[in-house]
């Protein structure tokens, strides 16, 4: 008898080309995809503004694979056909899905081999263990201890739990700055922004580089040190 293939989802974002997140597919449970908004609602979010909440759902029946577009606002295409709401479609082998006008990919990727896959996610982790502490507001790499001002140790949580991905401006207000998301309250400016930014990526030195594309938001990612830092909030 043959055992069944292992079936992983991969997110390729735009810009972001092999940083993605990934996510099994077991047999007759379904994988809800959808935006990240803190809550754990959804299966497999992503840090998209674009994609709606509950954007479409994959689901796998033995060996095949199958996608339902939610009633997302932005849509899901296969193989570049915009699919109607809330019917099932099958994905085939070397067919390509994508959400919100191709700015998202989700791929399809079997294997046979359990080993192989459990190692080759590992390989995806970090090299040095990181331990967050929240009550001291403290990130240890490794041997190296870093610890940051409330603001600091906020962003960085909500960057390292995005790692890789893009946070927009808004976001990093929500998250870093609730207190002030108030009708009343006064607005977070862009300067005050990039100045939490800046001293957050200075204190983070070999081990973590936040970086600002234009029009796309910011994201964190390993440190490469034959690349230049940027400290620049999204415009």
């Amino acid at each position: 008898m043959n055992m069944p293939d292992i079936i992983k989802i991969i997110v390729d974002t735009a810009g972001l080309e092999g940083h993605g997140a990934f996510i099994y597919l077991e047999n007759q449970k379904p994988i809800l995809v959808g935006r990240h908004t803190g809550t754990g609602q959804t299966d497999l979010p992503l840090y998209n503004q674009l994609v709606s909440k509950q954007h479409c759902r994959l689901s796998r029946v033995h060996n095949d694979v199958y996608v339902e577009d939610l009633g997302s606002k932005n849509g899901t295409e296969l193989n570049g056909q915009r699919l109607h709401p809330n019917q099932s479609y099958r994905i085939g082998d070397g067919d390509q899905l994508t959400l919100v006008n191709g700015l998202v990919t989700l791929h399809l990727e079997r294997g046979s081999d359990l080993e192989e896959t459990r190692e080759y996610r590992v390989s995806d982790l970090m090299e040095n263990e990181i331990r967050l502490h929240d009550y001291l507001q403290n990130i240890q790499i490794g041997s190296d201890s870093i610890t940051l001002s409330k603001k600091e140790y906020q962003l960085f949580k909500l960057l390292y739990n995005c790692l890789d991905h893009f946070v927009t401006r808004e976001q990093i207000v929500r998250e870093v700055w609730p207190e002030r998301c108030m009708d009343d309250a006064e607005l977070v400016g862009v300067d005050e922004v990039n100045s939490l930014i800046y001293r957050t990526n200075k204190k983070l030195g070999d081990h973590f580089t936040i970086r600002s594309v234009y029009k796309k938001g910011v994201y964190m990612k390993k440190q490469d040190d034959s690349e230049e830092v940027s400290t620049g909030a999204p415009s």
